[in-house]
């Protein structure tokens, strides 16, 4: 585990990462950053955390039938939306670029008194939001619940929805539609469609799920089906995540001196927030 001080050890750290060029048109090696404001927070998503996994599908459906116009995008981009309003997803927020990283693992409410984090993922494989795995999920999501789902009828659904793609394996059965329920997570590149997107070059971990049980049922009417459970992945540290990834720590008496290194090369909260919100509070930051 490393330690830097300033945002020039930061580069020279960085200096000894290798990329590696796109190997195909569906996956896209990418060196993806977070930074945490307390090295002692887990890598998981609000959803997660918030122990709210069984409700992810149910909230979802009131927001759209609330706010219909608010939420008018393809389906992964309503929980890239959600996610910018801070709305618990199974999203977890990384960037491509490392300052952007290093600036969240300094600032945070509460938290400079804590040494924070940047958690690096070196050439991790990443897929566009429209990939057909990521739409999966998002039918998942949006359609069913991770109680008693019946898999042959989501198969069923899978085939006949996706079956004008053209050079694509479709998954037709329970098994291969269960391996893709239970990927532990997804790097996936978003489309830009938020101005606060694009000014932290963001990206997401798609966060998948592990399967807790199965049975048969026995009920008239639903005899035979065998239905599935499931519950959150948790990682135990960061190389679980990505068997590459390495782990950086910022030392709290470090915080302010990088904060104010970054901010003299343009990373601050008016650059990273586009929101008009964030642009007063930053003037006000700086005057007081």
């Amino acid at each position: 585990m490393d330690e830097i001080k300033s945002v020039s050890e930061y580069i020279n750290f960085l200096d000894g990462l290798e990329s590696l060029y796109p190997m195909q048109r569906y996956v896209v090696p990418s060196t993806f950053f977070r930074g945490q404001a307390n090295k002692d927070w887990k890598l998981s998503p609000k959803l997660y955390r918030e122990g709210m996994l069984e409700k992810e599908g149910i909230m979802i459906q009131e927001i759209l039938h609330k706010y219909p116009e608010e939420f008018n995008t393809d389906r992964f981009n309503i929980l890239a939306k959600l996610q910018h309003f801070g709305f618990p997803t199974r999203l977890l927020d990384v960037s491509a670029n490392p300052l952007v990283a290093l600036y969240f693992a300094c600032s945070g409410k509460g938290e400079l008194d804590n040494d924070g984090v940047v958690y690096i993922f070196p050439n991790i494989p990443a897929s566009w939001s429209d990939d057909l795995l990521v739409s999966i999920v998002m039918d998942f999501i949006f359609e069913h619940t991770p109680q008693n789902l019946w898999l042959d009828k989501f198969v069923e659904e899978v085939t006949k929805r996706y079956s004008s793609c053209v050079g694509i394996t479709i998954p037709d059965n329970s098994k291969s539609l269960l391996q893709i329920l239970t990927i532990p997570e997804f790097a996936v590149i978003p489309k830009k469609q938020n101005s606060r997107l694009s000014a932290q070059d963001g990206a997401f971990f798609l966060f998948g799920m592990k399967q807790i049980n199965s049975r048969i049922s026995n009920n008239i009417g639903t005899y035979g089906r065998k239905y599935y459970d499931f519950g959150p992945i948790e990682f135990e540290d960061n190389t679980k995540l990505w068997h590459a990834s390495k782990k950086i720590i910022i030392p709290s008496n470090s915080k302010q001196k990088i904060l104010k290194q970054l901010d003299l090369m343009g990373i601050n909260e008016q650059s990273l927030f586009p929101d008009i919100e964030h642009q007063l509070k930053y003037i006000w930051e700086k005057y007081k």
